[in-house]
C-alpha cells in the first residue's frame, strides 16, 4: 500500500518547558547533562531561535526522549506530556493517505481544501484588521488591540511582558527599547495640567502606550482572529 506519510512528529524543549512550567535555560540544561550520559539520542543536535536580538539554543525531541526527559525535569507533569503526545500522534495518523484509495484519496483532498479555504477567510479577516490599524499613525492603545485580537486583557498583558515589548513607567504601560527599536511599540507623553489640592495650578505627564501596525501584525499572526 503506497501512502503519503507525514514528517515524525516532535515536540520541542521550548514547548516542554512550557507543558511543565520550567524555564527553558534549565530544560536545556538537563538535556545536555541527559546526552552527556547517553541517555538521549546522541545524534540529536540544538536548533536556534531569535529572541530579542539574540540565538539560544533548542532542541527538537522524538517521543522516548521527550518522556525521558520530563521524567527527570517533573515527574508530576509526565500525564500531560503522555496527553500531548497522543494529540500529535492522533495528527500525524490523520495525514496518512493511501494514494491507491480513490476515496480516501478523494476525502483526503476534499478536506485540504476546506482548511484552505478556511485558512482564506482568516487571512481575509487579518487583512482587514491591519487595514483598520493602519489608518492611524499612532497605532492601537492597549485596549483597542484587545478588542481587535478578540483575546482578554490579561493575555496580552501578559505576552508582551514575556517578550520585553512593555515595561511601567510611574505606574503605567510604556514601551521598552527592543519594542521601539523594532517598530512594535510606541509611547507618546504628553504635558498637562491640573488643579493641586491647595488650588495652585500643577502639571504632569501622560503617557500613552501603542502598539504599532507591525506590532499588530505580529501579534495577529501570532493570536490569530479570533470569532
Amino acid at each position: 500500500m503506497n501512502q503519503i506519510l507525514s514528517p515524525t512528529p516532535t515536540m520541542s524543549s521550548r514547548e516542554i518547558a512550557e507543558l511543565t512550567g520550567k524555564e527553558h535555560k534549565n530544560v536545556i540544561r538537563t538535556i545536555k547533562d541527559l546526552l552527556a550520559a547517553e541517555i538521549l539520542d546522541a545524534q540529536i543536535e540544538p536548533l536556534k531561535f531569535e529572541y530579542r536580538g539574540q540565538w539560544f539554543d533548542y532542541y527538537e525531541l522524538k517521543k522516548r526522549d521527550s518522556l525521558i526527559l520530563v521524567a527527570r525535569l517533573s515527574p508530576e507533569f509526565t500525564a500531560r506530556l503522555v496527553d500531548r503526545w497522543q494529540e500529535l500522534e492522533y495528527q500525524s495518523k490523520q495525514h496518512n493517505v493511501d494514494i491507491n484509495n480513490p476515496h480516501a484519496l478523494r476525502k483526503a483532498l476534499l478536506e485540504y481544501t476546506e482548511q484552505v479555504i478556511e485558512l482564506e477567510h482568516k487571512n481575509t479577516g487579518l487583512e482587514k484588521s491591519i487595514k483598520v490599524i493602519t489608518q492611524t499613525n499612532h497605532g492601537v492603545k492597549f485596549q483597542q488591540a484587545c478588542k481587535i485580537l478578540n483575546i482578554k486583557r490579561s493575555v496580552l498583558a501578559d505576552w508582551l511582558s514575556k517578550h520585553g515589548w512593555d515595561r511601567r513607567l510611574n505606574n503605567a504601560r510604556a514601551s521598552t527599547h527592543y519594542s521601539q527599536e523594532r517598530g512594535y511599540c510606541e509611547t507618546k507623553y504628553e504635558e498637562r495640567t491640573k488643579i493641586k489640592a491647595n488650588g495652585e495650578l500643577g502639571s504632569y505627564s501622560q503617557i500613552e502606550f501603542f502598539i504599532l501596525p507591525k506590532g499588530m501584525e505580529v501579534l495577529a499572526k501570532h493570536f490569530g482572529i479570533r470569532g
